[in-house]
């Protein structure tokens, strides 16, 4: 098995069997739960597109705190540079900490799937399509916050600041699409591509554009690779 499968199938099975995580799963299921009574079944329409979106401002707190310690705490118990030791790659180690942390939110997401069953039983109409888009577009938007998070948490050993750095970054990235009444509409169209609300939106309405999906790829892989990147530098101040 690929060294980065092993780990992310392991830092898996380890989160599962924390106490934290099931706190955090909590918080965000309840907060969706809610916005779903008020919105959905209150109103009694067929259609998600809104908890999707909602949902997708709890991805903004939710996925730091999934990955505040994924790099942070290992630093701080002095573990990761244990294995860095061991016959691993950099890359491994990131990409099975990052696979691991977007298992957890694909895990959380299976949950939700209960308000689309509840959609189906009390409204009329609903879209089956749009809600399989709309739940791929939170899987694709899920990895690019993933990929920032451990970017942030690679940068301390402080857990909190890890946090406050995902969410730093990945408010700014999600603010860009709301920026129309601030700067120029010219200006603005270029801007809020970089959003995250511009690609998220084609999915949830039910159409999967290629030019989404490599943006959402390319979020994660950059910020990834940034993550390495940040740790074999650090490894080299080390050696010296």
């Amino acid at each position: 098995m690929n060294p980065a499968l092993t780990i992310a199938k392991k830092e898996y099975s380890l989160s599962l069997r924390s106490f934290g995580t099931y706190i955090i799963f909590g918080v965000f299921l309840l907060a969706s739960g809610v916005w779903f009574a008020l919105t959905a079944l209150k109103l009694q329409v067929a259609d998600l597109r809104d908890i999707f979106s909602k949902m997708q401002i709890l991805f903004l707190f939710f996925i730091p705190a999934l990955t505040m310690g994924s790099i942070a705490r290992e630093r701080a118990n002095g573990t990761l540079e244990l294995v860095s030791t061991l016959p691993l790659k950099l890359s491994h180690i990131v990409w099975g900490k990052f696979l691991s942390v977007w298992l957890q939110v694909a895990t959380v997401l299976v949950y939700t799937l209960v308000f689309p069953v509840l959609v189906a039983v009390f409204g009329v109409g609903m879209d089956l399509g749009a809600v399989f888009t709309g739940y791929l577009g939170l899987l694709c938007s899920a990895a690019a916050l993933v990929g920032i998070g451990i970017f942030a948490s690679s940068l301390t050993d402080n857990q909190v600041i890890g946090f406050i750095t995902a969410l730093a970054i990945s408010g700014f990235l999600f603010l860009l699409g709301h920026l129309g009444d601030l700067i120029p509409l010219r200006l603005f169209s270029v801007i809020e591509y970089l959003g995250f609300d511009y690609h998220l939106n084609s999915f949830v309405k039910g159409v999967i554009d290629t030019r989404d999906l490599l943006w959402f790829a390319a979020v994660s892989f950059i910020f990834v690779l940034l993550a390495q990147l940040r740790l074999q530098a650090e490894n080299l101040r080390q050696e010296k």
